[in-house]
C-alpha cells in the first residue's frame, strides 16, 4: 500500500479549519408531513444538497395512518429530496415556512398546506411534467405507429409546449423570488454584445476576447444573496462549468477565476458561496500530491486568501495556509531541486548535482511499501530501454525505517540505478524537505530545475516522452 509519512507537507491544522462544515448558514428547523400514495414501503429516506454533497438528513418510519413526518432542526434552506431505497421520488423545498404538509395522490395531484412556496414549487414541476409526457407520447406513437399523422401529432406537441412556455414566462414574471425561478435564472448565460457576432456567430478574430468576457460576466444572472441556491444540485454544477470549461487550466488562471468570483459573491453579500467555493478548491488541491495540484494551492493561497477578500479566516488560519504554501513553493516545477548528498548501504556517497544527464529522476520509495512495488517492472524496463536515449539517470532514496527491510529488499530486488539510504527525518533535518508518502517522485532538467512531480511512475515516462516530441 502507499506509505504515508507523518511529517505531511500540508498540515492538519489546514484540513480541520477549512474542513468544517457550512452549515452554519441559513439554517432552520422544520416539522414536515408526507402523505404520498402508492408508496408501499415502511421506510423512506429525506435528502438534502450542499455544493458537490447529497446529505442524508433522516431516515423515517410511517406513521399510523400511513404518513410519514420530518421533524428535524439544522436543515439548510434549499432543495429536498423523498427517496426510496436509490429512488428519487421528488424534490420539494426546505424555505421559510418550518411546518407543513405534502400531499400526493395516486395521480400524482399534489395537495400542499402551510407553504406557498411549495404549492408554486409543485405547480411548476405539475406543468413541465405534463410537457415532458406529452413530448414522450408523441414520440413513442411516431416510432410505434408508422402510419400516425405527423402533422396532426406535432401541432397537438407544439400546443402544449406554448402554452407550458406561456406559463412558465407568467410565472417568472409573478413569482420572481421563487426557487425554481431563482434556479432557471441561476443558470442562464450572459448576454453576448453584438461586438464579438460576425452573421450571428462568434468572430473568430475576436474569440479570445469573447471567451474573458464569457467567464467574467458567467455569474452576472446568479443571485448570491440567496441563499438557498448553494443547497441545490445546481451551483455545483455551474461552478465546475466555470472552472473546469471556462477557465483555463493554468494555475494562475484558476486562481485568478476564484479571486473574481469571491469578489462578486462578496459584493451581495454571498459569503456562503465564497467560503465553498475557496475550501472546496483549496482542499482538492492539497490532497493531491501531483505538481499541478501543488501550483493551484499556492495560487490559490497567494491571490485569494487576505483578510480583506476572505474575511471569514482567521488571521490564524490565514497565518496557516501561507505557510502550506511556502512549504509547497521551493517545490514547484521550474525551482532548483536541492542537492542530496547521501550514502548507499554499502556506504558509498551519491551527490545529486554530480549527474551529469538530461533528466534526472529523483526517486523516493520504501522498501516495505506496496505501492512502490507496483510499476516497479515498468519502470525498470523504462529504464533499461530509454536511458541513454533519452539521456536520464534515476537517483532514489529508500527510506524505511528499517534497516533490515531494506538489506532484504535490495538482496532479493537489485536496481540498475543509484540506490541511497535515508530517512524522512533526517531528509528534513537537512534539505528541509517533506516527503508526505511513498512512491514521491520529481523529474528534473539538466540544471536540476524541477519539471513535475507526480506518486505515478507512468506520469514521468511520459512527460519525458512528450518533451522530446516536441523538440
Amino acid at each position: 500500500m502507499m506509505k504515508v509519512k507523518s511529517n505531511s507537507k500540508l498540515s492538519f491544522l489546514s484540513f480541520f479549519i477549512l474542513g468544517i462544515p457550512f452549515l452554519s448558514f441559513s439554517q432552520k428547523s422544520y416539522d414536515i408531513t408526507f402523505k404520498i400514495a402508492e408508496i408501499y414501503t415502511d421506510t423512506v429516506v429525506i435528502k438534502s444538497y450542499f455544493g458537490n454533497k447529497t446529505i442524508v438528513i433522516d431516515s423515517l418510519k410511517r406513521e399510523k395512518d400511513g404518513s410519514f413526518r420530518l421533524k428535524k432542526d439544522n436543515i439548510h434552506e434549499g432543495l429536498g429530496a423523498f427517496t426510496v431505497g436509490n429512488m428519487e421520488i421528488f424534490t420539494f423545498v426546505f424555505d421559510k415556512e418550518s411546518k407543513f404538509e405534502i400531499n400526493l395522490d395516486d395521480d400524482w395531484n399534489y395537495l400542499v398546506k402551510g407553504c406557498k412556496e411549495n404549492d408554486l414549487y409543485f405547480e411548476f414541476q405539475k406543468a413541465n411534467k405534463q410537457v415532458r409526457f406529452m413530448e414522450s407520447r408523441m414520440k413513442r406513437e411516431i416510432n410505434q405507429n408508422p402510419k400516425a399523422n405527423r402533422d396532426s401529432l406535432n401541432n397537438v406537441y407544439r400546443y402544449e409546449v406554448n402554452k407550458f412556455m406561456s406559463f412558465q414566462d407568467e410565472f417568472y414574471k409573478n413569482y420572481p423570488n421563487n426557487i425554481m425561478t431563482k434556479i432557471v435564472k441561476s443558470m442562464e448565460d450572459p448576454q453576448i454584445p453584438k461586438e464579438y457576432l460576425k452573421n450571428n456567430q462568434i468572430d473568430t478574430s475576436k474569440r479570445l476576447e469573447f471567451i474573458y468576457y464569457f467567464r467574467t460576466h458567467y455569474w452576472d444572472n446568479f443571485d448570491f444573496s440567496d441563499k438557498r441556491l448553494i443547497a441545490t444540485p445546481y451551483f455545483f454544477t455551474k461552478q465546475k462549468t466555470y472552472i473546469n470549461e471556462l477557465t483555463m487550466q493554468s494555475a494562475d488562471s484558476i486562481g485568478e477565476s476564484i479571486k473574481d468570483f469571491i469578489e462578486k459573491a462578496n459584493k451581495s453579500k454571498g459569503f456562503e458561496y465564497s467560503q465553498y467555493m475557496l475550501d472546496y478548491y483549496l482542499q482538492l488541491n492539497a490532497k493531491l500530491p501531483f505538481a499541478y495540484n501543488e501550483e493551484r494551492f499556492v495560487e490559490i493561497v497567494d491571490r485569494v486568501v487576505s483578510f480583506e477578500r476572505t474575511p471569514w479566516v482567521s488571521p490564524s488560519e490565514i497565518s496557516s495556509l501561507q505557510s502550506d504554501a511556502d512549504k509547497l513553493r521551493p517545490l514547484l516545477p521550474g525551482k532548483q531541486f536541492v542537492n542530496i548528498s547521501e550514502k548507499t548501504l554499502s556506504g558509498k556517497t551519491y551527490n545529486l548535482y554530480d549527474i551529469k544527464k538530461k533528466y534526472t529522476l529523483v526517486y523516493f520509495w520504501s522498501a516495505s511499501c506496496e505501492s512502490c512495488k507496483i510499476n516497479l517492472d515498468q519502470l525498470e524496463t523504462f529504464y533499461k530501454k530509454y536511458k541513454n536515449i533519452y539521456d536520464f539517470e534515476i537517483f532514489s532514496i529508500d527510506l524505511d525505517n528499517s534497516l533490515e527491510e531494506s538489506i532484504a529488499f535490495q538482496q532479493k530486488h537489485p536496481f540498475d540505478w543509484i540506490v541511497l539510504k535515508s530517512n524522512s527525518s533526517l531528509l528534513k533535518e537537512k534539505y528541509n524537505l517533506d516527503i508526505e508518502m511513498t512512491p514521491d517522485l520529481y523529474l528534473l532538467d539538466k540544471e536540476k530545475r524541477i519539471i513535475n512531480h507526480t506518486p505515478l511512475y507512468n506520469q514521468i515516462e511520459e512527460t519525458i516522452r512528450s518533451i522530446e516530441e516536441e523538440e
